[in-house]
């Protein structure tokens, strides 16, 4: 009798397993660790979804600001300046949070006439020793303040 066809030994079912199984792994992998790099070093950082106004001189984005403890995370802050004088691009904004010992804010300064509109592109960082949690937190530009709520993860 003549069979036709192929054998297949248990030991090459496990190395095809074990082969498909490594190839997962190792794509998952990639894909993550892409995804974090691009997240890093692409430069876009979120739209305002409403403009700072004189009744609401500070606006963010993010709403609902999430942010990873130890890692760059981005914020674009608005500001309507309805102060008394110029806002001195000595001037960045700055963030302070109960509970948190140091909020790092990274931003450009730029001068923002009386009755103007400026727009802050901030990286921010929380230190990794911060429990994750719900924060009560103030944003501070010049003599202005919000207060917010930022979600650490």
């Amino acid at each position: 009798m003549n069979k036709k066809g192929f054998e297949i030994s248990i030991n090459m079912v496990i190395i095809l397993i074990l082969a498909i199984v490594t190839l997962v792994v190792a794509l998952g992998f990639i894909t993550g660790f892409l995804q974090d790099l691009f997240d890093s070093t692409g430069e876009i950082f979120p739209d305002l979804t409403q403009d700072p106004t004189p009744n609401e001189p500070i606006t963010y984005a993010p709403l609902g600001t999430i942010l990873s403890r130890g890692r760059d995370n981005k914020m674009t802050i608005g500001f309507y300046n309805n102060e008394q004088s110029l806002v001195s691009e000595n001037v960045r904004p700055t963030i302070t949070c109960e509970n948190i010992n140091f909020v790092e804010v990274i931003s450009s300064g730029m001068n923002i006439d009386v009755g103007s509109t400026g727009i802050y592109s901030a990286i921010v960082r929380i230190p990794s020793n911060t429990l994750p949690g719900t924060y009560p937190c103030r944003i501070r530009i010049s003599n202005t303040e919000k207060s917010l709520f930022m979600e650490v993860k």
